[in-house]
């Protein structure tokens, strides 16, 4: 482990941002060690702090959903529609080298929050605006989740499914987290650019942009003029090894068979069934791609004959590219993600493990910072305004006057 700095130590965050999209990046950076006081509505504060009560999150008395991207955090109760709320934002804004939001346009402007209300108090900060669909347009204020903005305005959620089955939710916040590396990435630039130009500047993304992104390889093709996208029919695939077969454990079995010229000798041998070799349906490329359902039948048949750990032996021992469809209680386990320290410990994380996954890419002697559970609703308030000059008394009129939460 490094003794040197965290990476990001000494930068200043202010997050005015619910559920995932934003917090998310909070969370990568305070994973490198930024300092991201959570600036939050006095009462119920984030409404993801009580996410884990209710339907489509597992229920748990632990608030696992939203600990998941508010770690290291500190936590301001604020009243931002009083004018002494604003005056403590504004100082707050004065120090900041980043402030995150997802408060749609209209509410910004209502709040006079905006990037071009806040510039000239820092025209150093790094200004980070997430929407649902975009500034712009009939939707720019329309609130949006990842399963309407990312997964079913995009496309995805029609895509993603077998030519028979039905439209399928996302897991919750699926659209998010990836998106939110989005804004990490938005972030880094912006401080990048500052570091170039010494200004600040507004830096921006949306849900449903980044959903685009992700369906980027199939909407490339409809820019193009292709056909439209074609879902998948396991019993008609376009290639037999680019599909999911069961197993007789009643597990299934992803191929992702790419070049398969080169990997079929050893498929076949995998199967134990070199007498595919001389069946004139599958000798060439061609000609199973031609008889991909009949070809497909027939592994359905195969695949059926053994337990899914048989397989995986198997396939791995003839180096055929797969994956075994994981459950998320496999996952937890699984010696690769492990291995690979993509799940953390958690200081003050008292459930089940005590972990939380981690933030997806490791910087070689920028160590992340050890991980401590974010804080209660408020529970900062009095030492991030003592930090800004702000005398005890004045702390305490303004928890009187509703003001502060503490």
């Amino acid at each position: 482990m490094s003794n040197s700095p965290a990476l990001l130590s000494g930068i200043k965050v202010l997050e005015i941002a619910t559920f995932v999209f934003g917090p998310g990046a909070g969370a990568i950076l305070s994973d490198f060690g930024a300092d991201v006081i959570k600036v939050e509505s006095p009462g119920i504060g984030d409404p993801l702090r009580h996410a884990h009560k209710a339907p489509p999150f597992m229920k748990l008395d632990f608030d696992y959903a939203w600990q998941q991207d508010n770690r290291n955090k500190r936590s301001l109760a604020l009243n931002l529609k009083s004018a002494e709320g604003r005056e403590v934002l504004l100082k707050l804004v004065r120090e900041a080298d980043v402030l995150i939001t997802n408060f749609p346009p209209n509410v910004l402007e209502r709040l006079k929050i905006r990037y071009e209300d806040l510039a000239p108090e820092n025209d150093r900060l790094i200004y980070g605006q997430i929407t649902g669909y975009g500034e712009r347009g009939d939707d720019a204020n329309t609130p949006g989740f990842d399963g309407n903005a990312y997964w079913a305005r995009t496309g995805l959620m029609d895509a993603v499914r077998t030519a028979e089955g039905d439209p399928a939710m996302p897991s919750p916040a699926m659209g998010d987290h990836p998106s939110s590396m989005t804004m990490y990435a938005a972030i880094m630039t912006g401080l990048y650019k500052r570091e170039r130009t010494g200004k600040g500047s507004r830096i921006s993304t949306s849900l449903m942009a980044n959903g685009l992104w992700a369906a980027s390889s199939a909407l490339s093709g409809i820019l193009a003029g292709t056909k439209p996208y074609r879902r998948l029919n396991p019993a008609r695939p376009g290639s037999a090894l680019l599909n999911y077969y069961a197993t007789r454990d009643q597990r299934w079995i992803s191929l992702i068979v790419i070049q398969e010229e080169k990997h079929w000798p050893n498929f076949i041998k995998a199967i134990e069934r070199p007498d595919l070799a001389a069946d004139p349906r599958f000798g060439e490329l061609v000609e199973r791609y031609k008889y991909a359902a009949e070809l497909g039948a027939i592994l359905r048949d195969i695949f059926i004959t053994r337990n899914c750990d048989e397989w995986r032996e198997r396939l791995r021992e003839y180096k055929i590219t797969f994956s075994v469809v994981a459950t998320f209680e496999d996952v937890i386990d699984d010696a690769q993600a492990l291995e690979n320290d993509m799940f953390i410990d958690v200081e003050g994380h008292n459930y089940g493990r005590g972990q939380a996954v981690n933030s997806p890419f490791w910087i070689d002697g920028s160590d992340k910072v050890p991980a401590h559970i974010g804080s209660a609703l408020g529970a900062d308030g009095r030492e991030i305004l003592s930090d800004l000059g702000y005398e005890a008394s004045s702390i305490q009129q303004l928890t009187e006057q509703g003001v502060l939460e503490i």
